[in-house]
């Protein structure tokens, strides 16, 4: 059973790398020959991977200048979409969708920390481990220190570095 299971994993990673390394390089031109290609300009969601893993990361940030008493519908649209750079202080919303259907059947935990002057990390925020079948996470919070946070999905015990995806986010940098 558990050499079917690391099967199914590896088969899921070599159609994710292929589809990547045949579809990407077509998207590239397609952008470059439209005017959008820049190494500088943030994506509005990202692909991170471990050796089993694959998660899609889009973040929301509405800036702590646009975050006022208006009325929040009207306010869900002014959230701009962004990777792992967001540009200033604000609310935030980590959007991260499991790409395969096996981390979804076993409990995920998502934690938002941020490195301090010495290096080290201060949890601001995290789920609790749970499964999420329909394989969606979501974690809100208010940033308001600009600096280097990590976002961390890690997947069932976590006991390896292949069942935990690390993802830097750069604030205001």
């Amino acid at each position: 059973m558990r050499q079917e299971i690391s099967s199914k994993r590896v088969i899921s990673i070599i159609v994710v790398i292929v589809s990547m390394v045949v579809l990407y390089p077509q998207w590239q031109a397609l952008r470059q020959m439209r005017g959008l290609s820049s190494v500088d300009k943030n994506q509005p969601s990202c692909l991170k991977v471990s050796d089993f893993y694959a998660v899609q990361l889009t973040t929301y940030f509405l800036p702590t200048a646009a975050d006022d008493d208006s009325d929040p519908k009207d306010k869900a649209w002014r959230y701009n979409q962004y990777c792992d750079r967001i540009p200033g202080t604000g609310k935030v919303v980590f959007t991260v969708d499991l790409m395969e259907q096996d981390a979804r059947d076993q409990s995920v935990v998502l934690s938002f920390s941020r490195y301090d002057s010495a290096g080290h990390l201060a949890l601001v925020k995290a789920l609790p481990a749970d499964l999420h079948p329909r394989g969606v996470l979501t974690l809100d919070t208010a940033i308001v220190e600009r600096g280097k946070y990590l976002l961390k999905v890690a997947f069932g015990k976590a006991r390896t570095k292949d069942e935990i995806i690390e993802m830097p986010i750069l604030v205001g940098e």
